[in-house]
């Protein structure tokens, strides 16, 4: 046959996969020649590179609107944030400046406390000081007012009665024999409540109209001691402040290491100052009751009783 012996040629299609630029797959037809045997034949280079073009023109129009959406995104998602920052960072201006009005006007008010503290403390250590001479001088006022006054401690309630001066004057007078009578100017109970049956009794404070009398009876008192009346013991001490009496209290343990101390003599004057006369005549002075403790143990050997 004719059209076995010549050569013919025809055409076959062949189909490449390709991808358009909404990322659906498409397909291309490609003209192949084919011998007339039926077997394909090798592609020509001009059908290749148009079907790489072909592909790279998708590849390519693909990317490109893929990047066009990704821009317009991220430049939306960009603007966005933009604008919330924006709105944020205004927000935080506002927020430190009136902070900052704020932190001016507690400087300002703290700038005033600190300057009228400082007045203040000025004024209260001016106080203070005031204070001090003022309840000095109260304390020596009522010192001075006391000064001719003496307690009696030990008397049975109810024996002073009716007429309480009249009785502890002639009781002074018994019991310290004195020359006469003494003139007291009041005798009366402390003004506590009235103790049980069986408590001890109220001290009887008594006012002598004479300084003199009144260190007299305080001398007899000191000299006859233990003082008795009715089978129960009397004392005498003379009437001090409550301040006062305090501290000539501290020095109990410094006058009873004194008495077994022989050639010493001591006296516990006016408000609270001990005075020491040694053998050779040197007086010492003490108004700390640990520093003349520590001068009796050490300079005179006497050692309080553990």
């Amino acid at each position: 046959m004719d059209n076995k012996n010549q050569k013919a040629t025809r055409q076959r299609r062949t189909t490449v996969d390709t991808s358009s630029g909404s990322g659906a797959p498409r397909r291309e037809e490609v003209q192949l020649e084919e011998d007339e045997h039926g077997s394909d034949a090798p592609l020509s280079e001009a059908t290749f590179t148009r079907a790489l073009q072909g592909l790279k023109q998708d590849i390519c129009g693909t990317f490109d609107s893929k990047m066009d959406t990704l821009t317009l995104t991220l430049r939306s998602e960009i603007l966005s944030v933009k604008a919330e920052l924006k709105a944020n960072v205004n927000s935080i201006q506002t927020l430190v400046e009136t902070q900052g009005a704020t932190i001016k006007d507690l400087e300002v008010s703290a700038t005033s406390c600190s300057d009228e503290l400082t007045s203040l403390q000025a004024s209260v250590c001016d106080l203070a000081e005031e204070v001090k001479q003022l309840q000095s001088k109260c304390e020596d006022l009522e010192g001075r007012s006391r000064r001719n006054n003496i307690r009696l401690i030990g008397l049975a309630e109810g024996l002073e009665l009716p007429n309480t001066r009249e009785f502890i004057s002639q009781l002074l007078r018994d019991l310290l024999r004195l020359e006469e009578v003494p003139l007291l100017d009041r005798a009366h109970r402390s003004s506590r409540e009235k103790p049980k049956e069986g408590a001890p009794p109220r001290p009887i404070i008594i006012r002598v109209h004479y300084f003199h009398v009144k260190e007299q009876i305080l001398r007899r008192a000191g000299a006859a001691a233990p003082l008795l009346y009715q089978g129960r013991k009397i004392f005498i001490f003379p009437d001090f402040t409550s301040a006062v009496a305090k501290k000539r209290s501290q020095f109990v343990n410094a006058k009873r290491l004194l008495h077994s101390c022989p050639g010493i003599k001591f006296g516990l004057f006016y408000p609270a100052e001990l005075r020491i006369t040694l053998p050779d005549g040197a007086v010492r002075r003490f108004s700390d009751p640990k520093a003349a403790t520590d001068f009796i143990s050490k300079t005179l050997g006497v050692r309080a009783a553990d």
